[in-house]
């Protein structure tokens, strides 16, 4: 496991898991009361990601990843 960005004023905390078989996971997850519009994850792998909890395809660059995060909320991307 990877902390691959940390943004303790905001209370954003997302992981990078990986398996040896080459099975991948980020979560991102939201601590806070806030909803975060374009929250940003600089360092988020690169890639096509499948978000669970929105069923959701994304393409990853190597610039990083925005995207909206809700008050007390966590993303999953596969």
């Amino acid at each position: 496991m990877e902390f691959i960005h940390e943004n303790p004023e905001a209370k954003v905390l997302p992981y990078y898991r990986w398996s040896d078989a080459g099975t991948r996971a980020v979560v991102v997850a939201n601590f806070s009361d806030t909803y975060l519009s374009a929250n940003s994850i600089p360092n988020f792998p690169a890639g096509t990601w499948h978000e669970l909890m929105y069923n959701k395809i994304v393409e990853v660059g190597e610039e990083g990843f925005k995207f909206d995060l809700p008050e007390w909320s966590a993303q999953v991307f596969v």
